[in-house]
């Protein structure tokens, strides 16, 4: 009794023979999702923030702010996947990502690197600001310690010897759950997620891949506001909207997590004063 009947099918086109071989089963665990924000509330916010604190928050810092406040009101997606079962992390970290021009200002040598915010739910908005502010520029300038020792080592190896060492890397890391500062990695160096902008480019929408050393459960990444007609009521107003787009790893955030994540995401930019809060928002 065979699981299912079957009849292979022998009239094949050219292209559909290719990639009948080319991919293997699917087992990717990406899930993706998108919406639109009116941002003019938010951008009001940002500019009294800026004025009061002087610091210079942008839309990228106050994103952080709220997706660290919306892990910490659900734990239960902030957590790694080892041995085939869920462990929840202790702190809420995010990941921020940051381009590093190449020596000779090319593309093709620029890296990319980032900061961690640890216990980015402990911070306010200005904190992260300045967190990353001052990480980014050492990081540029090559003063961080940790990016210039892992980017020397990598630098250093041959290709076929980087593959087995990242593998290496993450077996310590994650299946052993032990520190890699002995390798001269950081530990846990992308955190609960991850943020990322790519609206300074021009885009509009992308979907960030996770990178396979990464134990992050989300990536949230970052479009170009644009100014577009908008429905209010019964009317057509001209709006600005500020694209926020997800990818997120299905073994620990389901369709439920993420609706919740990106309503209360969507409150705290609309409602921006809730950014201030002290506690993360309530349970809906």
């Amino acid at each position: 009794m065979p699981n299912v009947h079957l009849e292979r099918l022998t009239s094949l086109s050219s292209f559909r023979r290719i990639a009948a071989v080319a991919w293997p089963e699917p087992r990717d665990p990406h899930m993706y999702g998108s919406m639109e924000i009116r941002v003019e509330a938010l951008e009001a916010w940002i500019a009294a923030e800026r004025a009061r604190s002087g610091e210079k928050i942008t839309v990228t810092h106050a994103v952080t702010r709220a997706l660290a406040m919306v892990l910490a009101n659900h734990r239960d997606v902030n957590g790694v996947v080892r041995f085939g079962s869920i462990y929840l992390r202790r702190d809420v970290d995010i990941f921020v990502q940051v381009a590093v021009e190449g020596d000779d200002g090319k593309a093709a040598t620029a890296d990319l690197s980032g900061v961690k915010i640890l216990c980015a739910d402990t911070l306010d908005t200005v904190g992260i600001a300045r967190q990353i502010r001052e990480r980014a520029a050492k990081i540029r300038a090559r003063q961080d310690a940790d990016f210039e020792r892992t980017k020397g080592l990598l630098d250093m190896l041959p290709g076929f010897l980087l593959g087995p060492l990242l593998a290496f890397f993450d077996w310590t890391s994650w299946t052993l759950n032990m520190s890699p500062a002995l390798l001269g990695s950081p530990p846990d160096p992308f955190g609960s997620a991850m943020v990322t902008n790519v609206g300074v480019f021009g885009l509009t929408k992308a979907w960030a891949p996770f990178f396979p050393l990464a134990r992050s459960s989300m990536i949230v990444t970052l479009g170009a506001i644009e100014v577009r007609p908008c429905v209010e009521g019964d009317r057509i107003v001209v709006g600005r909207v500020l694209h926020v787009n997800g990818t997120f790893d299905h073994r620990l955030v389901d369709g439920l997590h993420a609706g919740l994540v990106a309503r209360e995401l969507r409150q705290l930019l609309e409602e921006p004063e809730r950014l201030a809060l002290a506690t993360p928002v309530p349970a809906p």
